[in-house]
C-alpha cells in the first residue's frame, strides 16, 4: 500500500514512549513524509517519506500501514507539527478574507465543500496572503486518530514565504517547482509579484515539462528568460533533466543549508532531493 522512498535516520531514540522532539509531518495525496528535530540541538535527527495514492487507499489504511513500518512514528510526540500539501487550496488577500469567503473561493475553483474541513493559515509576506485549503473529512479524522498534540499547518504558507524572500537574486522571471511522488508544487514570480501558486498531478516526464510550459503561456512569459528554481525528486543525468534544460537555459536548484543535512545517510540522495521536506522545518 505505501512504500517507504527515503528513509534518513540519526540520533532518534525510542526508549521514552514520550519525549519533547518535534514531529514534522507532510500529508498530500501521494505522499507522507515524516521529520523528527530534536529539541535540544534543533537538529534533524530522521526523516521518512512514503508514497501511496490516496485515491484507491483509504485514508485510515495508509496510516495504519505506514505506523508498522515506521521507525519514527512507533514513539509519542508532544509537539507534532502536520503540514497539509493539496491541491484544493486558494491564496487570498488577507484583507478579503474571512471563513465565508474562503468556503466561496474553494467552492467556486475546487468544487463542493460538503463533508470536507476547510483549514486557513496567514502566510508571513507583504502584501498579506492567506491560504485556505479544504481538507477530506477522513483524512482530518486519520491524522487525529493517530497523532497526538496536533498543530496543524500549510504548506503553500511556506513556499510563498520562500518564493517571496527578500534576499533571493534573480531576473525578473522566477519560476520555483518542487517536485513530489505524482505531483510538482508550481510558483511563478513576475517582476517581483506573485502570479500563480499551484499542485499539480504528473504522472510523466512530458506532464512536468507540459505544465511548466502551459504556466508561462499563460502569463506572455518566455522559457529562456526564465530562471527555473528545481527541488525534490528530479536528478541531473536524467532524460528528464536534459529535456528540461533545452527548454530552460537558466536552471538552479534549491538546496538545504550544511546544518539541515547532518545526519550521516543523507549523502544517499542528491542535495535538493529532500528540500521540500527540510524546508519545513
Amino acid at each position: 500500500m505505501a512504500k517507504k522512498v527515503v528513509s534518513v535516520y540519526g540520533d532518534i531514540s525510542i526508549k521514552s514512549p514520550f519525549n519533547s522532539d518535534q514531529l514534522i509531518i507532510e500529508i498530500g495525496n501521494h505522499h507522507i513524509a515524516c521529520l523528527v528535530k530534536l529539541s535540544v540541538k534543533g537538529e534533524l535527527a530522521a526523516v521518512e517519506v512514503y508514497s501511496f495514492n490516496s485515491f484507491e487507499d483509504d485514508w485510515y489504511e495508509i496510516f495504519q500501514d505506514i505506523r508498522q513500518k515506521s521507525k519514527i512514528l512507533n514513539r509519542g510526540f508532544i509537539d507534532t507539527r502536520v503540514y497539509f500539501n493539496l491541491p484544493e487550496s486558494v491564496l487570498i488577500p488577507s484583507d478579503l478574507y474571512s471563513e465565508a469567503s474562503a468556503n466561496k473561493y474553494l467552492q467556486l475553483i475546487h468544487g463542493d465543500t460538503i463533508n470536507q474541513v476547510i483549514k486557513s493559515q496567514h502566510i508571513n509576506v507583504e502584501p498579506s496572503i492567506t491560504v485556505a485549503t479544504k481538507i477530506k473529512r477522513g483524512l482530518i479524522d486519520a491524522v487525529n486518530s493517530n497523532l497526538m498534540m496536533i498543530t496543524t499547518h500549510n504548506t503553500y504558507a511556506v513556499f510563498v514565504e520562500n518564493l517571496l524572500s527578500p534576499s533571493r537574486v534573480y531576473n525578473h522571471i522566477l519560476l520555483k517547482v518542487q517536485l513530489y511522488s505524482g505531483e510538482m508544487l508550481v510558483g511563478l514570480l513576475y517582476n517581483n509579484k506573485l502570479q500563480i501558486v499551484q499542485l499539480y498531478n504528473q504522472e510523466t516526464p512530458e506532464d512536468i515539462l507540459y505544465h511548466l510550459l502551459n504556466v508561462l503561456e499563460q502569463y506572455n512569459l518566455k522559457a529562456e528568460e526564465t530562471t527555473l528554481e528545481l527541488s525534490g525528486y528530479i536528478e541531473i543525468k536524467t532524460p528528464l533533466y536534459e529535456n528540461i534544460k533545452k527548454v530552460f537555459p537558466r536552471i538552479t536548484f534549491d538546496m538545504p543549508s550544511d546544518d539541515m543535512i547532518k545526519l550521516h545517510d543523507f549523502t544517499k540522495y542528491p542535495k535538493h532531493y529532500l528540500t521540500p521536506f527540510l524546508n519545513l522545518s
